[in-house]
């Protein structure tokens, strides 16, 4: 009877033992051949360890060994805690460095994981290594491409946008400038209303009192004007004339006729004015007559 016993016991120690072994899976790189240097193959482990067996982390090999033309460029370690065991998934990163005129045979090298007190023995791993060019120099040299010329961007187009857009924008200034500019810089800017409206801007700004001396001179301003375009002395009951003459003149009809009523008036009437507002009047009409000259308005 102890004999049965002591048996029974054996086995299921050995039994337990066995159930405690760890187990491992191996996957190796998809192709064992067309491996050239500088090539990084990845080798990865699978685990599985039972209870609370760990993986002794001393075991591993360490980055940057190198052996017979390997290197190991890269280890990454995961552990997963699942019911009853601990799965460690370890990945191996190998770059090959080896020079060889000839296809060979290289290896990955074998590999030892202790988990727990139980070592895992991992098999090396065989692969054809290609070199990249067979031979010695002159073969080299056989194989060299021509170098290609970079192809030149075609900006013909690109000149000529930027020569309409130049020109645009200089024909936009050019056009501003005619438009609101005071001076006589371009053909046509300085027409009689053009120089009254200057003469006015001037009246208008300066320190003088305003007096009747300086508003009849700022109508003989605009009537200088007047007169110049129609040839001779104009007078209110012209005006219908110089608007045929000039039908550039028809929108501003009104106001040209005020203009010589107040031009009466300021001759004629003995009353006082307020000198400053007329003439500040007499500059906004002098711009609105000198852009119908230009005929912009």
């Amino acid at each position: 009877m102890q004999c049965l016993l002591l048996a029974a016991s054996v086995l299921l120690t050995a039994n337990s033992s066995l159930a405690a072994a760890p187990t491992l899976s191996v996957v190796n790189p998809p192709s064992t051949y067309g491996v050239h240097i500088g090539d990084v193959l990845t080798r990865t482990l699978v685990v599985e360890a039972s209870g609370g067996d760990t993986l002794a982390k001393n075991s591993l090999p360490k980055k940057g060994r190198k052996q017979n033309g390997i290197e190991l460029v890269g280890i990454a370690v995961q552990s997963q805690a699942q019911s009853g065991h601990t799965r460690y998934t370890v990945q191996f990163d190998y770059q090959v460095f080896a020079a060889s005129a000839t296809p060979s045979v290289m290896y990955l090298p074998a590999e030892k994981l202790i988990v727990a007190a139980t070592t895992v023995d991992i098999p090396a791993w065989g692969f054809w290594f290609s070199p990249l060019v067979t031979g010695g120099t002159t073969t080299a040299r056989k194989n060299i491409l021509p170098e290609v010329k970079t192809p030149l961007i075609d900006s013909h187009v690109h000149q000529q946008g930027l020569v309409v857009s130049l020109s645009m924008t200089v024909i936009s200034l050019l056009a501003l400038l005619y438009i609101n500019a005071d001076g006589q810089w371009l053909p046509f800017m300085g027409g009689a209303f053009a120089r009254a409206h200057r003469q006015l801007k001037r009246l208008a700004k300066s320190a003088k009192p305003k007096t009747a001396a300086e508003e009849k001179k700022a109508l003989v301003y605009l009537h200088q004007a007047f007169n110049q375009h129609y040839g001779a002395n104009i007078f209110a009951r012209d005006v219908d004339e110089f608007v045929r003459l000039r039908p550039g003149f028809k929108g501003l009809q009104q106001e040209i006729t005020q203009f010589f009523e107040a031009s009466n008036q300021s001759l004629y009437d003995v009353k006082s004015r307020d000198s400053r507002q007329l003439i500040a009047q007499l500059v906004q009409l002098s711009k609105r007559l000198r852009d119908c000259e230009r005929g912009v308005s």
